[in-house]
């Protein structure tokens, strides 16, 4: 009996192996696993056979640039493929895609800095929701569709991120630019929000660009203020946009600055490169520059820093995300303007303590 055991033991044994090598499909387990090994995984983590098309819709995309941005397994090559296509793609498409995304909260890490290039557009975004909406400006922006400043008005009823609000402020700009009213109460609100002033995100400090668009002079007290801040970083975009907002509405920022005599106050030199920027074509402009050098609360030696600047004026040529890097080059119209202006007031001896200095700005401008 125990022979009988050993040998339906035997039999059992043999069946599963030859089970094992040859199963009933009649594929041996080595063709098996070659088969298997012989598919692919695509950036979304969905695995295919290698001649399967992989999906090139925009929905598609977005989500495999997700799946790898949170996996790690991603290179800066495939972030710029990926705007490429995303650019390419059919607008609509691609709109209702990034709308769709958005919407759903989900964020990833690009490893890129915020980095403003081009026209406004960015080439460097830190998180895949900022990424996004710059496309979806992008794609807007060139067909015309108001989806991103909607999207944007309803971002900026609560705050997510600095750099999130800078770019909704820049799709609100180039999707409807006469609402420069409504960008400066978003930027009055953003500036007023202590933890993003705190620490100031690259996107934080682009957003001063959006003062610049909004050529609104009464942001010279706020500006002042940053402008005395001991963080580097603001001091320098505040510094900038005020230069800027002075290149943008000399007029306005004139008058404030003639209106308000503490302003600037403590920044001089910085005050007297604002005046720099008239036009002297333009009587007003004119007369804000006479009214500054009348000034008996102005020093001397920041008058002069204004007729040593005023010939060649100094600015900021940088791109911003609404305003273009300002021209090289002032109109002859404007430089006649400042040469019958400075022998004016030279030949009529209008402000006799400068007169050494007028006398060698006028030689500089007839060389």
């Amino acid at each position: 009996m125990s022979r009988f055991l050993q040998f339906i033991a035997l039999v059992a044994f043999l069946t599963v192996v030859a089970l094992w090598f040859f199963p009933l499909d009649g594929k041996s387990r080595s063709s098996r696993q070659n088969t298997t090994s012989g598919q692919t995984t695509t950036g979304g983590g969905t695995t295919t056979h290698p001649n399967e098309p992989i999906d090139q819709s925009p929905e598609a995309m977005i989500n495999r640039l997700f799946e790898r941005l949170r996996s790690g397994s991603f290179t800066p090559a495939d972030l710029a493929t990926f705007r490429r296509a995303l650019l390419a793609a059919d607008p609509a498409t691609a709109i209702a895609a990034i709308t769709a995304f958005l919407s759903t909260g989900q964020d990833a890490n690009t490893g890129e800095r915020f980095v403003v290039g081009e026209r406004g557009e960015l080439s460097g975004a830190p998180t895949m929701r900022v990424l996004l909406l710059d496309l979806l400006g992008r794609i807007c922006k060139t067909s015309g569709g108001s989806e991103a400043a909607v999207l944007a008005r309803a971002l900026m009823e609560r705050k997510t991120s600095a750099d999130e609000w800078a770019i909704a402020m820049r799709n609100v700009g180039w999707t409807t630019p006469k609402e420069r009213t409504y960008l400066a109460g978003k930027v009055r609100e953003m500036l007023r929000y202590e933890a993003w002033r705190q620490q100031p995100s690259g996107g934080f400090l682009e957003s001063f660009d959006i003062i610049v668009f909004t050529r609104d002079a009464s942001f010279t007290p706020e500006l002042g203020e940053i402008v005395k801040s001991e963080d580097k970083a603001l001091q320098r975009a505040a510094a900038v946009a005020m230069d800027r907002l002075s290149e943008m509405n000399p007029l306005d920022v004139m008058n404030w600055l003639n209106a308000n005599p503490n302003e600037f106050s403590a920044k001089p030199m910085l005050r007297a490169d604002y005046f720099t920027k008239a036009d002297f074509t333009q009587p007003a402009q004119k007369q804000a520059v006479e009214t500054y050098l009348g000034r008996i609360d102005v020093e001397q030696k920041e008058k002069i820093k204004l007729l040593n600047g005023i010939a060649a004026p100094g600015t900021f040529a940088a791109e911003g995300l609404l305003t273009p890097p300002p021209p090289e080059n002032d109109s002859p119209e404007k430089f006649t303007a400042l040469q019958t202006t400075v022998r004016d007031w030279v030949k009529m001896n209008r402000f006799p303590t400068l007169l050494p200095s007028l006398l060698q700005l006028q030689a500089r401008l007839t060389e």
